[in-house]
């Protein structure tokens, strides 16, 4: 059996932002939906991972990551944790998601946040390419987030 490497959160993300895009343009809308939570979800392990900060100073390890799951909203907080930790964090580490991506991270429209649960079916609305959209929108903005984070362009 082959040996399981380090988590790599970032390789991920492009991965799943890439099949997304094949799903979305294929009309495969659940699944699309689905993978766009982890872009997320990756974005948020990333930024912890390579810049954050626990609550005694000590970096974030890829088992501080994965104990806290696919929990976007247990991840946002560590986010807003670090950066409440000191005014000397710069402000282009803070993924916004509440606003920024409300769909994924909240729902909409009387609809769930978006939870890996959901694989097995029960989110109704990722069928429809209109609410799709909104993940295929809201992601592209985490996308465009965290490459500027990776090319220095944002701080």
């Amino acid at each position: 059996m082959p040996e399981i490497g380090q988590a790599d959160f970032l390789e991920t993300l492009q991965r799943m932002y890439k099949d997304s895009r094949i799903l979305y343009g294929k009309g495969e809308y659940y699944n699309c939906c689905y993978l766009c939570g982890y872009i997320l979800e990756c974005a948020l392990k990333y930024i912890l991972q390579n810049h954050g900060k626990k609550q005694d100073g000590s970096p974030y390890s890829v088992n501080d990551l994965k104990a806290l799951a696919h929990s976007t909203s247990k991840l946002n907080q560590a986010l807003d944790d670090w950066l409440s930790m000191t005014g000397g964090i710069s402000s282009a580490y803070r993924l916004d998601c509440r606003r920024k991506c409300p769909c994924i991270f909240i729902g909409q429209e009387g609809y769930p946040h978006w939870d890996p649960a959901y694989r097995y079916g029960g989110h109704f609305k990722w069928y429809e390419k209109e609410y799709c959209e909104k993940y295929i929108e809201e992601s592209e903005y985490i996308f465009q987030f965290v490459s500027k984070i990776v090319t220095g362009g944002g701080l």
